[in-house]
Parts: C-alpha cells; structure tokens; sequence
C-alpha cells in the first residue's frame, strides 16, 4: 500500500454498480467535499471519467471504498472494486488507497439530514459517502488488505 502523504489533495470514489460518487479534499486534509457523481455504463467508460476527473482536480492520489462484510472480512463485492481499479490503471498512474467503506452510505444519509438537504438523490448521497471515505483515510482508517 503507498505511504500516507502529510498532505496531499485527494480524490475520493465511492464505487457502485450504478454510480459513482466523487469527492475531493484540500490540499491540507482540513476539508472534503463532494464533487458529483459518474453514472457507471462500464468500468472502463468509468475509469476515463475518473482519471479525467484527477488531471482537472489536480489530486496527487486517490482513495477507494472497500466493500467489507460487518466481520471485516471481503466479500463477493470487493471483486467488483478491484476489476475497476484494474481498468483505472490502465488510464491513470496515481497511487491508489483503500478504505473500508462499512456504513459510509448511511453516514451520509445523516449527514444531509444534518445539514438541511434531505430528502436527497441517490447521486448526492454517494457524493456524501465519497467525502466520507476521504475523511476515513485522512484520520488514518485505512482498509484491512481484505
């Protein structure tokens, strides 16, 4: 796994069958933010979206969402994560991390409840998740090699 920067501007990708949601963080890892999301028609066609996202972003790494059991363990759905990842590579070279995803959706969902913007889309709450995730690695939670 690549050596967590100090600092560093990040991308951050909550990776669904359907969508894909994208944050991005400061360089000082003060804040995330949710950028959007990706309606996902293929990993490929996802992954040049993403490294396109990274060159416009200016990020020097991105970080990932490991979907992990409640054990901890990975499961079937880890398989999908790592298919992407493998079409992202073929498009873009920056360091990738992993984090564990486990609850970052209804994270999310609270979160927008929180701030006033709830009822909200699908898309936004992926976006929400992304930034979530992005937060996870910056304090230090890094994913179980699962």
């Amino acid at each position: 796994m690549p050596e967590r920067p100090a600092t560093m501007r990040l991308l951050g990708i909550d990776y669904g069958r359907v969508r894909i949601g994208i944050a991005v963080s400061d360089g000082l890892g003060i804040s995330t933010r949710p950028l959007g999301f990706i309606p996902r028609t293929s990993d490929q066609q996802a992954a040049q979206v993403v490294a396109e996202l990274a060159r416009r972003e200016r990020v020097e790494a991105l970080v990932i969402g490991l979907p992990l059991h409640a054990n901890g363990e990975a499961g079937s759905n880890v398989r999908w994560v790592r298919d992407f990842l493998s079409e992202l590579g073929k498009v873009c070279t920056l360091p990738v991390h992993q984090v564990d995803e486990r609850y970052s959706s209804s994270e999310a969902e609270e979160a927008l409840r929180q701030e006033g913007r709830w009822p909200a889309s699908k898309g936004q709450v992926d976006a929400k998740s992304a930034a979530i995730l992005l937060r996870r690695f910056i304090d230090g939670e890094d994913a179980p090699a699962g």
